[in-house]
């Protein structure tokens, strides 16, 4: 069984690396402003990812050099994050990144049964 695991998680991940590969571009062949757009998107799929988890730690009292180390960010996106997860629905999950398939969640039928009206 940990072999069956471990050749699926290989698996993924070679996959996963192909797929990266496959979409990489050459630094020479793009237009000189078609670069800003793809570092932004990738800046504020980072801030989506990261800012919970350094709300979280400012919350639990860790200092800013701690933060950075931990979750490697810059000192400036500390206060980035923290205006970000203000600006966030209660309850806000980042939707997953593009590309990245979404099973639909089938209602369970297990558990304890719906309470009747008397």
């Amino acid at each position: 069984m940990k072999r069956k695991i471990g050749l699926v998680l290989a698996s993924g991940l070679a996959l996963l690396v192909a797929g990266c590969a496959g979409q990489s571009t050459s630094g020479g062949s793009a237009a000189p402003g078609s670069a800003a757009p793809t570092e932004s998107t990738a800046r504020n799929f980072n801030l989506s990812v990261k800012c919970p988890g350094v709300h979280y730690l400012k919350k639990k009292g860790w200092s800013d050099q701690q933060i950075m180390q931990q979750e490697s960010i810059e000192e400036q996106d500390i206060p980035a994050c923290e205006q970000w997860v203000q600006a966030q629905p209660k309850g806000y999950v980042p939707p997953p990144p593009a590309g990245t398939p979404v099973a639909a969640k089938a209602p369970s039928t297990g558990g304890a049964p719906a309470p009747t009206q008397q």
